[in-house]
């Protein structure tokens, strides 16, 4: 009956689920931040994370927030994409991209909204900026679906993709230990993330596949 939707759905699907959900989800949230309504399930969340985690788990939570802080991060991505200009301009671009629009978007949404660092339990880390969209949450998301899209043509994809969403979870989770991030804060970094790296990676599916398959700088 509708046979473009035979050839396209598989697209559509991707799109719906990496950028259409997520983004559904960010506006959500977002809505009830501007309008200062609160989550009633949120402070219950973080005093009962802080008391039922293991004692080992403050130690893996720090840790994370170390890896995912931009002291880390940029330089990593920095190498990273000079790593990868010097396989393939076409992928570097995309690479670079894809991570920095999550981090200026990010960055905006923080001044725009400017949501106070909650105060539920004590601190176990020192932040300074404000809650709303987590960075590191964010961040985590982007490259995973960054790196996973990269190695979507080789037997390293769902070894890439299980690696990503398992750093994702653990990152967003010890945000919310630490008690320097709302969960909503968290859900809302994970959803600009996907949806921004997803679109990017659906943008420039053919021109990043024409690279990877070519092999030649452009």
């Amino acid at each position: 009956m509708f046979p473009w939707l035979r050839l396209h759905w598989r697209p559509l699907l991707v799109l719906a689920l990496l950028v259409g959900l997520p983004l559904l989800l960010l506006g959500k949230i977002a809505d009830n931040v501007r309008d200062n309504q609160p989550f009633v399930w949120e402070s219950p969340l973080m005093v009962s994370l802080r008391a039922q985690a293991p004692g080992w788990f403050q130690g893996v939570a720090k840790a994370f927030s170390t890896i995912g802080s931009a002291t880390v991060m940029l330089p990593f991505c920095a190498l990273l994409g000079l790593w990868l200009w010097f396989r393939s301009h076409s992928v570097a671009r995309y690479f670079a991209l894809s991570v920095t629009g999550a981090v200026l978007l990010n960055v905006a949404l923080k001044l725009f909204f400017g949501r106070a660092r909650p105060q539920v339990v004590p601190w176990l880390w020192q932040e300074g900026d404000a809650s709303f969209p987590s960075g590191h949450a964010s961040m985590a998301a982007a490259l995973a679906v960054t790196v996973t899209a990269l190695l979507w043509r080789t037997p390293y994809r769902w070894p890439s993709a299980v690696l990503g969403a398992v750093y994702v979870i653990v990152m967003g989770v010890s945000r919310v230990y630490l008690g320097v991030h709302y969960p909503t804060d968290v859900l809302a970094g994970w959803a600009l993330g996907v949806a921004w790296a997803g679109g990017v990676a659906v943008l420039l599916w053919e021109r990043l596949r024409e690279a990877q398959q070519s092999g030649r700088q452009s």
